[in-house]
């Protein structure tokens, strides 16, 4: 641990590794190495079976204290989201199960850094990946946690793409031939067209969330941060495309110094998503999480 920084890494481990572990050695491997302050997990779907066993073995190899989103048994399959910290780091200051309107509940996690008085909220998200209305709504519940004295990290799998054009060109849908896919990540106009479904992230960025690899791209010249997280192996999808995104709110933006995408032939080994990591200055971070009334007043 690199006590001038905090480090956050956020990853889709497809199938938590596997219900045996098949995978999850490796995968705790790969996080282990990087050292991180706090891991939002998505697709933690074993963990919460005999004895949350999976999520207790995060814990011990990372050194990170582990939670998981509440159950849900009202779905086909209950695939879990987690957040981990480091206890030395954080203080838990309340744990928030969250139900409705998500499809996968998300993990929701309000912690302080350190003596800092404001609270910072941990979310980890896997929105729909089937229908499109339904992520907006999604993204709309994460617009509550966007207001002043209110400070969040929010990171997870969007199954939908940004809003403002980037390198990475969307898929030409007329040339996709999963047409299922085509339909889950698409949305109709009121003309029957349909479009590549922006939306959630158009409803985060107009909320005054920002998008971490966006701001790294625009502000840190850090172009690499917008690489492509999924799809690597799915042309029939229409290819790689950043699905994986990071947003925060509350100034937490200010403090930020890297952003890498970890895509290498361990992580693919792992999972078919990318890892992502972010590395914030910490006392730049204990100052956005210290406002002044002034700034308390301006919000």
């Amino acid at each position: 641990m690199d006590a001038s920084t905090v480090t956050v890494a956020v990853w889709n481990i497809q199938a938590d590794g596997g219900r045996n572990g098949e995978r999850r050695d490796a995968a705790l491997d790969i996080l282990a190495a990087l050292d991180p302050d706090v891991v939002l997990q998505q697709e933690a779907q074993y963990s919460r079976e005999r004895g949350e066993r999976l999520l207790h073995a995060a814990e011990d190899r990372l050194k990170l204290r582990g939670f998981l989103s509440a159950p849900n048994p009202d779905i086909d399959a209950d695939i879990a989201t987690a957040v981990y910290l480091r206890s030395e780091l954080f203080h838990v200051a309340e744990r928030r199960p969250r139900a409705k309107p998500w499809w996968l509940h998300p993990c929701h996690v309000q912690a302080r850094l350190g003596n800092c008085p404001l609270p910072l909220n941990l979310v980890s998200f896997h929105l729909c990946f089937f229908d499109a209305a339904q992520r907006l709504t999604e993204a709309g519940w994460l617009t509550t946690l966007v207001e002043p004295g209110i400070a969040t990290m929010a990171a997870g799998d969007t199954n939908s793409y940004p809003r403002r054009p980037e390198p990475l060109v969307l898929p030409n849908w007329d040339t996709v031939t999963d047409r299922p896919h085509m339909v889950q990540r698409t949305y109709l106009d009121c003309a029957g067209r349909r479009h590549s479904d922006t939306r959630p992230d158009g409803a985060l960025i107009d909320a005054d969330y920002v998008d971490l690899a966006r701001h790294a791209a625009d502000h840190l010249e850090l172009p690499g941060a917008l690489a492509a997280t999924a799809g690597f192996a799915k042309p029939h999808q229409g290819g790689p495309q950043r699905i994986d995104r990071s947003y925060t709110a509350g100034g937490i933006e200010s403090a930020l110094e890297h952003v890498e995408v970890i895509d290498n032939d361990d992580i693919r080994s792992v999972t078919d998503h990318a890892l992502l990591l972010y590395r914030y200055h910490r006392s730049r971070l204990e100052r956005a999480l210290t406002p002044t009334q002034a700034q308390l007043d301006a919000g």
